[in-house]
């Protein structure tokens, strides 16, 4: 059994194994979650459950960081320790 979890409401669907004990991932679930063929999954195995998460890229996890842009700031804290790495290590050679 697939189940989608959303903030407000668990929908359950049921799909049956197939051949090599595949399953097929119904389109309303793959067009909810932008599944492509390609895609990596990513299977978390509970009790007696198993839960198929969509694996983020790294864009889509930068992109979806709150509050919109935290990550330059980050990026720009970055850059400022790096500069300062670099001359630490410049003071040791």
């Amino acid at each position: 059994m697939v189940k989608i979890l959303d903030k407000v409401n668990v929908n359950s669907l049921k799909v049956r194994v197939g051949k090599r004990f595949t399953i097929t991932i119904p389109k309303e679930v793959r067009e909810k979650l932008n599944i492509r063929e390609g895609d990596e999954l990513i299977i978390t195995i509970t009790d007696d459950s198993i839960i198929l998460r969509k694996s983020k890229s790294l864009i889509e996890f930068i992109e979806n960081i709150k509050p919109k842009g935290s990550i330059d700031v980050f990026l720009k804290e970055r850059v400022k320790e790096e500069k300062l790495e670099n001359e630490r290590i410049e003071e040791i050679i």
